[in-house]
């Protein structure tokens, strides 16, 4: 995913704890997020691009690699949240259940480390004096929130879970992306100079001219089920990833079938496709649910510190 889709991800998770149904156990923690993160959101666009722009980490950390192997002892798919629809579509691929590989790649790792990291400067911030040199800002938090939510949404973009190379040949992997970034950048006021979006009066990205996929995905935010658990048999934020990487690269042959591959497939055979039919479907699906693994994944962060600083934990 680009830019702007990254940290628009970012903003609409955080929507999404203010105005969807949270559950009456956690409605104090979601909305002191939200509080919190309100007071960081210029950093958003800037911190949820430094994966890509600074760390560069994209041929480990930015994938989980699967393939289909007749060979390989490796069949279980994991359980997610029922509201998630990659999970829905995923089940129902001829893929589902069928033994696989995985080639290369550490993303559910990288997004366990980090929340782990998180909730560790959060302990070393509260440890320390205030201005004591060791101890992590609060500004260096919240980045640490934006650059968690890359990996995360990276988990749901299909072909980073694909071991057909997409990103070589015509790149199909840039062409779909684009077609993404070019959704928001229609549908939202971009302050590109300063590297932000401009903010509507409660402080989310500013709506110009919103495109029907994009608001089909607003609505989404508010109105789709929010379940916190991570699903069945999940305990934490790498099972959970681990569980979404699978969905993703059975979504992967959803999107693109298996007589495909990067070296017969271009841009214009591709919108030829019964399957670009429904790009716009799966796209909506791929975003809403991007947004609400990253509002999970936050929320479960936050409780935890807030536990720990309550003497909980």
């Amino acid at each position: 995913m680009k830019q702007y889709t990254h940290a628009w991800l970012a903003f609409m998770a955080i929507k999404r704890l203010q105005y969807a149904q949270i559950p009456e156990s956690l409605k104090a923690d979601a909305a002191s997020l939200v509080k919190w993160f309100h007071d960081y959101r210029d950093f958003v666009i800037k911190g949820s691009w430094y994966p890509d722009k600074v760390f560069k980490d994209m041929k480990t950390s930015h994938i989980i690699k699967y393939r289909p192997d007749p060979s390989s002892t490796d069949d279980e798919f994991k359980k997610l949240p029922s509201a998630l629809m990659l999970y829905k579509l995923g089940k129902k691929s001829p893929l589902y259940g069928k033994p696989f590989a995985i080639d290369e790649g550490n993303l559910a790792d990288r997004c366990e480390s980090l929340a782990h990291g998180i909730i560790d400067s959060f302990k070393m911030l509260r440890m320390e004096e205030r201005g004591n040199p060791i101890s992590p800002s609060n500004n260096h938090i919240a980045m640490r929130f934006f650059i968690l939510s890359h990996y995360i949404a990276d988990c749901h973009m299909p072909l980073h879970c694909d071991c057909r190379a997409f990103s070589s040949g015509e790149d199909i992997h840039g062409f779909i992306e684009a077609q993404w970034d070019a959704q928001v950048r229609k549908s939202y006021q971009l302050d590109t100079a300063n590297e932000r979006f401009f903010y509507d009066p409660d402080g989310y990205p500013l709506k110009k001219k919103i495109t029907p996929l994009m608001e089909l995905v607003e609505d989404d935010v508010v109105h789709r089920e929010y379940s916190h658990p991570w699903g069945t048999g999940n305990d934490n934020t790498w099972d959970y990833m681990s569980a979404i990487s699978q969905y993703s690269y059975l979504m992967a042959y959803r999107m693109i079938p298996s007589q495909y591959d990067e070296t017969n497939l271009t841009k214009q055979l591709y919108q030829t496709t019964e399957e670009w039919n429904h790009f716009e479907e799966y796209s909506r699906y791929i975003f809403s649910d991007a947004i609400d693994s990253i509002a999970r994944v936050w929320l479960h962060v936050w409780v935890r510190y807030r536990k720990w600083a309550a003497g909980k934990e």
